[in-house]
């Protein structure tokens, strides 16, 4: 998902990123291979490099994760407490299929 962070589009997970104390503006220049460098670069439409903004830690170690649904298991990096956003397949309607899970967020097991 692409969101506006300054005057850039930056790649994160969603709109609440930027906000969170995991988010590290960075930029992904292209594809790295250890002890080689650098092997492509990302370029624009007339050939020109274009480095991406995104989340560094996201894109390194991916999203922390901080809480996780009891009802459907779905992980997520916000605090324990909410109520899961994940749309589950549901019979709601013939037109609709989907409905939200509704389940609480909890700590994730292990953590203390």
């Amino acid at each position: 998902m692409l969101v506006k962070i300054g005057r850039k589009n930056v790649d994160v997970s969603s709109q609440d990123c930027a906000s969170r104390p995991c988010f590290v503006l960075g930029v992904d220049k292209g594809t790295y291979t250890p002890g080689r460098g650098y092997t492509s670069y990302h370029r624009d439409g007339r050939g020109k490099l274009k480095p991406r903004p995104v989340c560094e830690t996201r894109h390194h170690r991916g999203c922390p994760t901080n809480s996780v649904c009891e009802r459907c298991r779905t992980s997520s990096p916000d605090e324990p407490g909410g109520t899961c956003r994940r749309h589950a397949f549901g019979s709601r309607s013939r037109h609709d299929p989907h409905v939200d899970c509704g389940g609480q967020m909890v700590a994730p097991e292990g953590s203390s």
